[in-house]
């Protein structure tokens, strides 16, 4: 059961490393969510590397709760969006200057987010386990 347990914590661990580098940099200062306090990613990664009590592994499974929420509203945009220029055939380059096609663009995000966001929820019930083990 430890080394399940350890392979856990390495997971939570990388998760929010990875989480960490691909928000921009001022993501991690951001004021809490309205529904209910939370961590910034610094935060987050600190109470990784130390949490031992079920109240400490709870605190992580809302941070990674909070963040999916995030993640999934920002896949949810991404959908309004790709309906908005569904609407607009003057605003639907097929492709950009970049080379990447505006729905192309936003489906491709909309798809990422929604993994990301699967990914933390994974994380979040992973703390939930760990906590009812250090409830024990």
């Amino acid at each position: 059961m430890k080394s399940r347990t350890f392979g856990i914590v390495a997971l939570s661990a990388a998760l929010a490393l990875f989480i960490a580098a691909s928000l921009p940099s001022w993501a991690g200062d951001k004021a809490p969510m309205k529904n209910g306090p939370t961590m910034t990613a610094k935060e987050a990664k600190a109470l990784i590397a130390t949490a031992k009590t079920a109240k400490e592994h709870l605190k992580l499974a809302q941070y990674f709760n909070q963040q999916g929420d995030r993640y999934e509203a920002e896949a949810r945009d991404h959908d309004e969006m790709i309906q908005a220029y569904r609407k607009n055939p003057t605003s639907r380059a097929e492709k950009t200057p970049g080379g990447v096609g505006t729905i192309e663009h936003c489906q491709f995000f909309a798809k990422s987010n929604r993994e990301m966001a699967k990914a933390l929820r994974e994380m979040a019930a992973a703390h939930e386990e760990m906590a009812k083990e250090a409830a024990k």
